[in-house]
This record gives C-alpha cells, sequence and structure tokens, in this order.
C-alpha cells in the first residue's frame, strides 16, 4: 500500500489498515471557485479485498487558472487516467494548457505529471520537489527553481515555500486578483480534525510554517486545501494550526 493511500486513510480517521485494491477509473468534478479559478476533485476508489467491507472514496484538489485562452495547472489529479478528460475539458472551453506547477512531490498532486511530460508540456517544480520525486525513483518537472517566492505567472500566480510541514516540500500558492490561497496538502480541510499520514511530515515545523502563510497572506478569500472542501478567509489556516498543535501536545 502506497504512502498516498497511507496519508488518505487517516483523512478519514482509519487506524489501522485494511487490505484495500485501488481502482482508479474515477470521473472528475470541475467546478468555478471564484473569477477564472476551477477547482478539480478527482477521486480514487479503494475497495476491500473483503467483500464485506465498504468501499471508500478519496478526492483530491487540483486547479485550472484561466487567463484569456491560457490555462495553467496547479498540481494534476492524481490518476494519470484522469488526464485526457482534463485535457478534453479544456479542448471544449477552448483554452491551451501553457504550464504545470506542482506544490509537492506526493501521488495526490503529481499524478498527471508523466502524462504531461510525455505530451511535452512545461512542468515546474522545486528542486527540492524534483529531488525527492527522484529519490522514489520518479520522473521530475522539466523545468525547476529553488525555495521561497517564484512568479509563475506575473502578478497573478505567486508560488511561495513557508518550511516544511506535511512534507518537507510543500508549497502553497497565492492568485493576488482573485485573494485565493492554494495551500495543498500543507493546509487541512475544515471537516478534518485531525494531522493525516505523517511519514513524510515535519510536525515540530509544520504550525511555524503555516503561522508564515497566514502573515504573508492576509486578504485570503477562499483557501484550497489539498483534500477536502474550500474554505473561507483565514478559517482553513487556523484549523490547521490547531489540529497540528493538538497532535504535537498529545505526542
Amino acid at each position: 500500500m502506497n504512502k498516498l493511500i497511507l496519508s488518505l486513510l487517516f483523512v478519514f480517521n482509519l487506524t489501522s489498515l485494511p487490505s484495500f485494491a485501488e481502482n482508479n477509473d474515477s470521473k472528475l468534478d470541475i467546478t468555478l471557485v471564484t473569477d477564472n479559478v476551477y477547482l478539480v476533485k478527482s477521486y480514487r476508489i479503494l475497495k476491500p479485498l473483503d467483500p464485506l467491507e465498504q468501499s471508500i472514496t478519496m478526492d483530491a484538489n487540483s486547479i485550472i487558472y484561466v487567463d484569456g485562452k491560457d490555462a495553467y495547472y496547479i498540481d494534476t489529479p492524481w490518476n494519470a487516467t484522469d488526464m485526457p478528460e482534463l485535457m478534453a475539458w479544456l479542448d471544449d472551453h477552448k483554452l491551451i494548457l501553457k504550464k504545470t506547477v506542482f506544490t509537492h512531490f506526493h501521488e495526490d498532486q503529481t499524478g498527471g505529471l508523466n502524462y504531461l511530460l510525455d505530451h511535452k508540456f512545461e512542468t515546474y517544480a522545486s528542486q527540492k520537489t524534483n529531488q525527492l520525486l527522484i529519490k522514489e525513483g520518479k520522473s521530475a518537472a522539466n523545468n525547476e527553481f529553488t525555495v521561497g517566492s517564484f512568479e509563475f505567472l506575473k502578478d497573478k500566480i505567486e508560488v511561495y515555500y513557508p518550511g516544511a510541514g506535511h512534507t518537507s516540500d510543500n508549497l502553497v500558492v497565492w492568485l493576488p486578483k482573485e485573494n485565493v490561497l492554494i495551500g495543498g496538502c500543507l493546509l487541512r480541510a475544515n471537516e478534518i480534525n485531525n494531522i493525516g499520514w505523517i511519514g513524510d511530515a515535519d510536525t515540530e515545523q509544520w504550525t511555524q510554517s503555516v503561522q508564515k502563510v497566514q502573515g504573508k497572506f492576509p486578504n485570503v478569500k477562499f483557501v484550497i486545501p489539498g483534500h477536502g472542501a474550500v474554505g473561507d478567509n483565514h478559517s482553513i489556516i487556523t484549523h490547521t494550526i490547531k489540529v497540528v498543535n493538538e497532535f504535537n501536545t498529545k505526542k
């Protein structure tokens, strides 16, 4: 069972690890968040090997940012099999994919990376993310940047590294014209009251990293976490701090 599945089992408060078979033939849900910003929900269905147990459907969030006739992906669906459907959506809307940036190296955000590489699209990841992908035996993005702040699309898409948390490489993405923060898996949705899988986490630095995000982006209208529902204002940020602090207190 891979790291992603372990992580998501904890999202659903499963403390034991039953045997699951993966089913990736999922359908995407694409909805408008605010001007030019579309939330893409992909799903993975875990079917228990024991027929008496119920299947679990797990979601992951990625984003399409539209700028005129151009489109930019922030992360991808975690199933490579979802990529043709995502590209067809762009075609239906007469949009052209320009490039993609990834918020961390886990499969729930980079599942479409090989598809994009195979089709000669520009992909971007931090140097740290590329190093972790290679360490895992996976393909790296074909462009990279050093951690800190990176202007992915001038005046419209800003990438920021606040420090370690869910992973050592987790980034957030700021859309200043829309006041939308894409928190990736650094941030926990309001309805998720646990820290999730911590196999690649730095729980001691996590709170400090989230506080940096809170200070850097005070005028947030919407926050989009890596999994779960979109939150208003700073609710997801403060919720994440609470969840992480509670976890550290109980260690």
